[in-house]
């Protein structure tokens, strides 16, 4: 086959290569929505999202004002996109292993996360990323924020307020551990370092819908462990059973030896009786 056939060949099997991988994961699901909000998927596909449609990795969730939006994320995880904001689902894998990862960047506004098993067993790997700051968590229930300038619910900068547990807030000046019942701010402003507040902003209140989101969080959360091993066996049974690959050293066994049947050994005595009988014979 010509080089050229060759490119033109492998110029064909990319897009389907392509098409093959570009399938995205199911971050979650949609619990409830109200007012204008709107979801944009990897592919730049806008939609209007419904009660109990999924969302995927890649997807860009959208609240205009009085917009809001609840979340139940794949490892049982509870979000809440808040009115005025706009977050990305950049990562999201809850398969139930060491690989389970979260990252949502918050380009503005707020949301409220309630942890579910990455923050339990994968916290080194749950972020949210604002464009000044990196949120990690010990575990928790929490409330990132990230405010343009302008915006009239408080200085431009980044924010976490925590309700339970522990988060850390870490950018280029430093890291900065934030305890339950404190909030933590980065200014806008270039050199800023992130600092604990006094008391939380007054934006910081319970949305419409604060109590029903906190009673499912709490549902969820009860069954969170279960949860995982129950998405763990699927994938061990959608995977099936784990083929043993062959020992290489197993593959041919040794043949056995091919020996020459061994004659029976008279005993030596017998042998010397024989020779004297046959000298015995020839001087006779």
């Amino acid at each position: 086959m010509s080089v050229r056939r060759l490119v033109l060949l492998a110029a064909l099997c990319l897009p389907l290569l392509a098409a093959a991988q570009a399938q995205p994961r199911v971050a979650g699901a949609i619990e409830l929505t109200d007012g204008d909000v709107l979801l944009e998927g990897k592919d730049g596909k806008a939609r209007l999202p419904v009660n109990g449609e999924s969302v995927l990795e890649g997807d860009t969730v959208t609240t205009f004002a009085n917009g809001e939006i609840h979340l139940q994320m794949a490892d049982g995880a509870s979000l809440i996109v808040r009115e005025n904001s706009k977050i990305t689902i950049a990562e999201y894998v809850a398969d139930g292993g060491d690989g389970d990862r979260s990252l949502i960047e918050l380009a503005r506004g707020a949301l409220r996360s309630i942890t579910g098993w990455i923050g339990q067993y994968n916290r080194a790997n749950y972020k949210i990323r604002t464009p000044l700051v990196t949120i990690g968590v010990r575990g928790t229930d929490h409330e990132p924020s990230h405010l343009l300038e302008g915006d009239p619910r408080g200085e431009a900068g980044s924010y976490d307020k925590v309700n339970e547990g522990r988060t850390y807030m870490q950018g280029p000046q430093g890291t900065i551990e934030v305890p339950a019942n404190r909030a933590v701010f980065r200014a806008q402003a270039r050199g800023a370092r992130p600092r604990l507040l006094a008391k939380a902003p007054g934006f910081y209140r319970p949305g419409r819908f604060e109590r029903r989101f906190e009673g499912r969080a709490r549902e969820v959360r009860r069954t969170v462990v279960e949860r995982r091993q129950a998405r763990r066996e699927l994938l061990r049974r959608d995977r099936g059973p784990r083929q043993l690959q062959p020992n290489r050293f197993l593959k041919e066994r040794p043949r056995p030896e091919l020996r020459r049947p061994e004659r029976p050994q008279r005993p030596r005595l017998e042998e010397r009786r024989e020779r004297r009988r046959s000298a015995r014979d020839q001087r006779q």
